[in-house]
């Protein structure tokens, strides 16, 4: 395993190869928690907060006390540039169809309030709740893969700048071969990107 960029990052990668990764499989990037909304685009239309399209688990989430979204922000000519100004927002997906990765993957995001992470292999991408949230409890494991999708499925992962502040700051994207994008705010995520390319080419 590589050097760790932080204090969290070592705590994530640590718990993700002990307690999630499969005998074989290499960790290319672990999310730490991303608590924020998360703002879709679908088929033309925002959607802010964003709410699962797909079934979801039952989970114990606890009393919500999330501020909301701007209203400027739900309204805004190019959501795509400007959700990363919103300190509410934690994720952005587009696609043009309800079952693309990007969103099947925003919907259990968007479900946890960001406490399941995302999680990048060399087998599969996949995001990952404590399964200490999840009704009936089962503390027999650590963690519950919500949904994973085989890694041939990823036609990109990069850091792009995102909004339109000074300084601008860099997001995960993730784009998918049936073209759907999820980008999410990361911390380092230009470092956290450039160890996972370089683990996958190993």
């Amino acid at each position: 395993m590589t050097k760790p960029l932080d204090p969290e990052d070592k705590i994530v990668e640590a718990e993700l190869t002990q307690f999630w990764i499969r005998p074989g499989e290499r960790l290319l990037l672990g999310c730490p928690p991303v608590r924020g909304y998360v703002c879709a685009w679908l088929a033309g239309q925002t959607r802010l907060p964003h709410e699962p399209i797909s079934a979801m688990p039952e989970l114990d989430l606890g009393r919500h006390r999330w501020p909301l979204p701007a209203k400027i922000t739900a309204t805004s000519p190019a959501p795509a540039e400007d959700w990363a100004e919103d300190p509410t927002i934690g994720y952005w997906a587009a696609a043009t169809d309800p079952a693309a990765d990007a969103i099947r993957l925003a919907d259990h995001l968007a479900h946890s309030r960001g406490e399941a992470r995302l999680v990048l292999t060399d087998q599969r991408v996949a995001v990952v709740y404590p399964t200490k949230l999840f009704q009936p409890k089962n503390p027999a494991t650590v963690f519950t893969t919500g949904l994973d999708l085989p890694a041939g499925r990823i036609a990109g992962v990069r850091a792009p700048f995102a909004g339109r502040g000074v300084p601008m700051p860099r997001v995960l994207e993730i784009t998918f071969a049936e073209g759907s994008v999820l980008q999410l705010r990361l911390p380092q995520a230009a470092a956290r990107v450039q160890r996972a390319l370089a683990r996958g080419a190993a």
